[in-house]
């Protein structure tokens, strides 16, 4: 009886660990980025996802000057009943800076470009993974 005891145990643990991991909510790895426009006028934006964390930083240059910010923040995806896909984008910013607080949520998609490279579409903007 003991012995049945501990094998029905062990099999719901490992049940509940499955139902845990199947629970968790999406998370992407690595860092994915876009590119618009030339040397003369043009720009970069690269997202670096960590967990649940990301860090998006922008570069512009116009004429050969180049300026570049970075954001630190949270994102979540969610998954609608319809099976479309939307990422939520939250920066908390400085305690003492409001502006740079935010949360946007935007349409989200995962895929392949025609080299086979992963890619994210979030919004219009489709950014490809780094290698």
């Amino acid at each position: 009886m003991k012995k049945m005891t501990k094998i029905l145990s062990l099999v719901m643990a490992c049940v509940l660990v499955c139902f845990v991991f199947a629970s968790c909510a999406k998370t992407l790895s690595g860092t994915y980025s876009a590119e618009a426009g030339g040397s003369f006028l043009g720009g970069k934006v690269s997202m670096t996802f960590s967990g649940k964390n990301v860090t998006i930083t922008t570069t512009a240059g116009v004429a050969g000057f180049t300026s570049t910010s970075e954001s630190k923040g949270t994102y979540e995806i969610a998954e609608a009943a319809d099976g479309t896909q939307s990422i939520t984008i939250t920066f908390t910013g400085d305690a003492e800076d409001d502006a740079k607080k935010f949360s946007g949520t935007q349409s989200f998609a995962e895929g392949k470009d025609e080299d086979g490279n992963k890619t994210i579409k979030i919004g219009l903007i489709t950014l490809t993974k780094a290698k």
